[in-house]
């Protein structure tokens, strides 16, 4: 199974780990909720997933 580490880039700030061993992540609500295979969900409020890379298992969001 894939599972990403999820990094928010946010302009002017970088990029900060936000989420690891994340299986899911569905938009809802104006938040990406990011779910773990334990079924832990993560809620990060505006923003847009960027990029979702299987090879380097990372996923990016940025601000929107």
């Amino acid at each position: 199974m894939c599972e990403f580490t999820v990094y928010l880039e946010e302009i002017g700030r970088g990029r900060k780990e936000v989420a690891k061993n994340i299986v899911v992540a569905r938009r809802r609500d104006g938040k990406i909720l990011l779910m773990d295979a334990f079924g832990i969900t993560v809620p990060i409020e505006n923003a847009i997933i960027d990029e979702a890379n299987t090879f380097t298992q990372e996923m990016i969001l940025k601000t929107a």
